[in-house]
């Protein structure tokens, strides 16, 4: 009995050390979010420009805020060994698998709307230039001038650019690609007509992708990793509290 006893105190402690994992996973999975929400670009820049980083960095949210509600349950359920409590932080936990493996799915599927490419064909297709009013090309200026950079790949991304050229037909690249005074205060561009017209002097010439590629990078394999993670603790709390369940 006394056997017994200590193997079920001990299991009982396990799993409050492991639910309490699952709240600090979540915590570290907001901070992640809040990190890209709080990226220089500013949030509305990179929402605008990638549905996919919108939809990503709301499913993290609501995964961390439900992630910090189970390791409680999960923590309390243990502690005062709750047959009733323990089954329902089992199907819960439950549930949030297969919910994370249904995104992770989906975040392979749509992996392809993060390269290169992909952001080349909606530069072509939605922007329309320094005046333009639509959500992506102000979020596009408000990162070109802010990173100093141009287009995705470089200048030449305009002269695919349908809306951009249309609207501007004596424009090589948009102003918000120019080089600026960074010494004056309002940062003026140096100089404005040799920039638009294509002189490479007063152009800033490196993509915007470039700049962002690596940075973003690491945030994703840092989420997915703790993903991950966040998947291996929550089955042995599922399979800790279907063993606390049997015996409490």
């Amino acid at each position: 009995m006394t056997i017994k006893m200590g193997r079920f105190e001990y299991m009982k402690n396990v799993t409050i050390i492991f639910s309490i994992l699952i709240s600090l996973s979540g915590c570290a999975l907001l901070a992640i979010a809040c990190l890209l929400l709080l990226y220089p670009a500013g949030p509305e820049d990179i929402m605008s420009i990638s549905n996919v980083i919108f939809v990503g960095t709301l499913y993290a949210i609501a995964l961390s805020t439900v992630l910090l509600i189970l390791g409680i349950l999960g923590s309390i359920a243990a502690f005062r060994e709750s047959r009733c409590l323990l089954m329902v932080c089992f199907l819960l936990i439950l549930l949030m698998c297969m919910l994370e493996l249904t995104a992770g799915i989906a975040a392979f599927l749509f992996r392809n709307r993060l390269t290169k490419k992909y952001f080349e064909d909606d530069l072509g297709t939605y922007y329309t230039g320094d005046n333009g009013t639509n959500a992506y090309t102000k979020s596009s200026n408000s990162i070109m001038i802010g990173f100093k950079c141009c287009g995705v790949s470089g200048p030449n991304d305009f002269l695919n650019a349908i809306n951009f050229i249309l609207f501007n037909p004596t424009y090589d690249v948009p102003e918000a690609c120019c080089k600026r005074n960074k010494t004056a205060q309002n940062e003026e561009i140096l100089n404005v007509v040799q920039c638009i017209a294509g002189e490479s002097k007063y152009i800033n010439t490196q993509g915007c992708f470039d700049i962002f590629a690596p940075r973003m990078e690491k945030i994703f394999y840092l989420a997915g990793g703790l993903s991950i993670w966040i998947l291996i603790i929550e089955i042995c709390v599922m399979i800790f509290a279907i063993w606390l369940f049997q015996r409490a």
